[in-house]
């Protein structure tokens, strides 16, 4: 009996057979150009016949092809046909004879990379070293379970308001430097020693101007005015009057008139941030002539700026915390 291969899975099939009875696939029983006017029977399901000749007479059931053949036969569920067993589609309509799951192919299994392999395999020597360690840490070697305390220990900072105090002077600077060793550095120097400036011999238009600098911004609140202690030299000098202070975030010059008393006097003066302060000598009491001496200069002792840094200086604190594991 003439047969021919399945172009799709590559079965021999039987000549007079439309599907292949292993993968279904159908098989034309007519090549194209064995018969003029004839239509190949398609996947569309239409039935072949010749143009020139009137359709074939319908064709009973049951058939030849129908016809139980010797072995084991399946019938197939879908046109009723007799198919031998070990076929997977019928031979006459091509449908499944077995309506159970295809077989799958298995899922590959996983490949991995020399790097992944690698990257596994000291992720375990890490883990058993670790595990190891633990086990000695826990039993110390001779049975004894220890007990190990772990301490944490955190730190904050809190800020602390500085009280406010006499302001560190960096720089003491006059426009009319002091006679001798009567300088001007002595303003700030926190000793008895004087700042004098001959008065008498000063141009009508010139002024004297102290400069304080310092090291940061500051907040000034007030400023302590020393003149000399001793009633007697103090008389006998020209002492400081009038007073204009500035400093570098003042809006406008602060007026100020000095009494003539010796000793120490306070004089109002607020600011914020000031890096420096000036005081300008604009007049000053007369010289009297006491116990027989008077002098032409002017005497200031000591002077001295109240307040705090603008920034304000923080202090840490500490905090520990211990945890204890077997």
């Amino acid at each position: 009996m003439a047969s021919r291969k399945c172009e799709q899975c590559g079965a021999t099939v039987a000549a007079d057979e439309q599907f292949c009875p292993n993968c279904g696939n159908f098989m034309d029983p007519l090549t194209p150009g064995e018969r003029p006017h004839v239509i190949s029977v398609s996947s569309s399901g239409f039935e072949e016949f010749d143009l020139s000749e009137p359709p074939p007479p319908p064709q009973p059931v049951a058939s030849e092809r129908s016809a139980p053949r010797p072995g084991k036969t399946t019938q197939c569920p879908s046109c009723g046909a007799i198919n031998p067993s070990n076929n997977r589609h019928c031979e006459e309509c091509g449908a499944r004879l077995s309506q159970a799951p295809l077989p799958t192919a298995p899922r590959p299994a996983v490949q991995t990379t020399a790097g992944v392999r690698a990257a596994l395999a000291i992720s375990g020597l890490l883990f058993g070293v670790v595990l190891i360690a633990l086990l000695f840490n826990v039993f110390n070697g001779d049975g004894t379970a220890t007990l190990t305390t772990t301490s944490l220990e955190s730190t904050s900072s809190v800020p602390v308001i500085v009280e406010n105090g006499p302001l560190a002077v960096i720089d003491t600077s006059c426009s009319v430097e002091g006679i001798g060793t009567f300088s001007c550095s002595n303003l700030t120097s926190g000793t008895d020693a004087q700042y004098q400036v001959n008065w008498e011999e000063l141009p009508a238009d010139q002024k004297i101007v102290i400069r304080l600098t310092f090291g940061q911004p500051m907040v000034v609140q007030q400023i302590i005015w020393k003149g000399i202690t001793d009633p007697v030299k103090f008389a006998q000098n020209y002492r400081p009057r009038g007073l204009v202070i500035s400093s570098t975030d003042a809006i406008s010059d602060v007026p100020f008139e000095l009494s003539d008393d010796p000793g120490e006097q306070v004089i109002p003066f607020a600011a914020i941030g000031s890096n420096w302060i000036e005081i300008e000598i604009q007049s000053a009491y007369l010289a009297e002539l006491t116990e027989g001496n008077v002098f032409k200069e002017i005497a200031i002792d000591e002077i001295t700026a109240i307040g705090r840094p603008q920034a304000q200086a923080t202090t840490s604190t500490s905090s520990t915390s211990s945890t204890t594991a077997p």
